[in-house]
């Protein structure tokens, strides 16, 4: 069964995106795309301004936006306003901003669900930040959302899943990295930690990973390693552990999943056994595998 995930919006279906126009927008063209739990909205417009308040429409999600245009203006929470020409801004906790924008501006939001990007960074940073500093991974997310956004083509089932699955890994590696680089900038052991972390999120499927693999892939050594992640408080071995949790939670949760039996999905995740996939769920989330998938609803 096909569907068109693609859609043309206007002023007032902008609304329901947060988006409130302060000055009539000339020449808008706007779209919506919505793929899983994950939404894709773009604008585009002569000269407009208005406020992006996504904490009541989306209080659950996070939101990256691209801004593109000459003149274009951004206010975070009523502070200073401060240029956006080629910029991306990242709201882990919603976005709450005022944009003026010149001639020819466009906009390009990707709203993602909280919840999914834990799997990457272990806590969202409190608020939102733009980066001036455009890096090839978020130009790359830009223009791959933009491409799906701008097509009228329809997708099926499988086609919305995938890239739903895509725009969620992609915005949790910009997090990820945009994320480590904040927090490492003069410290070599915190840029070494973020670098295992991002190893580990990316192979924890990986049953045969160890700890020793880790520190191979970051050029280290396993104490060094070890050293490392003793200062906050865990272990290399404990965040592989981690990681296989919060991946098997994704797909307990997911009904698409449910053809699985738990031995299957323990598997999938990277878990020797389905023992050591209930330790782990309940020592991250104090649960059980079963109770995931039975209350997923509640």
């Amino acid at each position: 069964m096909e569907a068109n995930i693609v859609r043309p919006v206007g002023v007032e279906d902008l609304r329901a995106h947060g988006i409130r126009f302060m000055t009539s927008p000339r020449g808008l063209h706007a779209r919506e795309m919505h793929a899983r739990d994950i939404v894709v909205f773009s604008l585009a417009a002569d000269a407009a301004r208005f406020s992006v308040d996504t904490q009541r429409t989306y209080p659950d999600h996070a939101v990256f936006t691209f801004f593109r245009g000459d003149g274009m203006r951004a206010r975070l929470d009523e502070e200073s306003w401060t240029g956006v020409d080629s910029c991306l801004a990242i709201a882990p906790q919603s976005a709450h901003e005022e944009v003026h924008g010149g001639e020819g501006w466009q906009m390009l939001s990707v709203v993602v669900p909280r919840g999914a990007l834990s799997t990457f960074v272990a806590a969202l940073p409190p608020r939102t930040v733009l980066h001036s500093d455009r890096r090839t991974l978020d130009i790359a997310v830009e223009s791959f959302a933009y491409g799906l956004v701008s097509s009228d083509q329809k997708a099926s089932a499988i086609e919305q899943y995938a890239v739903g699955q895509l725009l969620m890994e992609m915005c949790g590696a910009i997090l990820l990295d945009r994320t480590g680089t904040e927090s490492g900038a003069g410290s070599p052991r915190t840029v070494l930690h973020n670098r295992a972390v991002a190893v580990i999120t990316q192979q924890c499927s990986n049953p045969d990973l160890t700890p020793t693999d880790v520190a191979h892939e970051v050029q280290s050594s396993l104490r060094q390693l070890q050293s490392v992640f003793s200062e906050v408080g865990n272990s290399v071995a404990g965040e592989i552990r981690r990681q296989r949790a919060r991946l098997a939670r994704s797909l307990l949760v997911d009904s698409r999943y449910d053809v699985l039996s738990i031995s299957q999905i323990a598997y999938r995740a990277g878990f020797q056994s389905t023992m050591s996939l209930r330790r782990a769920i309940e020592a991250t989330f104090h649960t059980t595998p079963s109770a995931l998938r039975n209350d997923r609803g509640v």
